[in-house]
């Protein structure tokens, strides 16, 4: 049994994330921004004592070292933190505002810096701590031109510096003992993806997390798709 932190709990892919991690038998603390947002989340921990719900807004450093020490005072480690929450404008270049732009990067970049460094004691304490960034195909800067979406600009650009960030922190964490992934989960009938998206969230949950299991245990900073395959940053 892992403890597992996962942002962006409440709906989506952050919402099926938690319910196959719990089916797994594994203890997850599900970070979710309003209550307002969460009543299927609220409805499922009613029905699993090894699910734990923690109120936590990425987007700030108040909320985020909240939401940790309560954490520590409850949990002596985690094994795996997901930094799922995210956003996006599917607005064009063209058209996209400052202040969405801004948005976008506060919660998709800064948000899982926020969590990763407050997360960082805690994880340090496992035998085996693994950070998992759910990033995009839409931020390789390689396959700029050749991908059938456009548009999305802001949410294409924090992808790509989530990656980074990715990267940067799988050298940084090295000598803590700390992996650092990203991972796409492909595109996905959710919200954000919308309808015409190739995977139901079931299978694209399912699909990646069982890339992730296969991931030999010095394996870091990587950009991975759901399908195994290495994507190029």
């Amino acid at each position: 049994m892992k403890k597992i932190l996962v942002t962006g709990a409440s709906r989506g892919i952050g919402f099926e994330l938690c319910k196959q991690l719990l089916e797994q038998n594994h203890e997850v603390i599900a970070a979710y921004r309003s209550h307002s947002t969460a009543k299927a989340l609220l409805d499922l921990e009613h029905n699993s004592r090894n699910l734990h719900l923690i109120e936590m807004d990425v987007n700030s450093d108040k909320s985020v070292h909240m939401a940790l020490n309560t954490i520590t005072e409850q949990f002596d480690h985690l094994d795996t933190v997901f930094n799922n929450a995210g956003i996006l404008d599917w607005g064009t270049l063209d058209k996209i505002s400052t202040e969405t732009f801004r948005e976008i990067y506060e919660t998709n970049v800064i948000g899982a810096f926020r969590v990763s460094k407050a997360s960082l004691s805690l994880l340090q304490n496992s035998n085996n701590p693994l950070i998992v960034n759910i990033s995009s195909r839409l931020g390789s800067i390689s396959w700029r031109g050749h991908s059938q979406l456009g548009g999305a600009i802001a949410y294409q650009c924090s992808k790509a510096a989530l990656n980074m960030l990715t990267a940067q922190m799988s050298i940084d964490y090295k000598e803590l003992g700390v992996r650092v992934i990203s991972i796409s989960p492909g595109w996905v009938r959710t919200d954000m993806g919308g309808e015409q998206a190739k995977y139901e969230v079931q299978e694209s949950v399912r699909l990646f997390t069982s890339q992730i299991e296969k991931l030999s245990p010095s394996e870091s900073g990587i950009f991975v798709g759901e399908d195994g395959k290495i994507i190029p940053w």
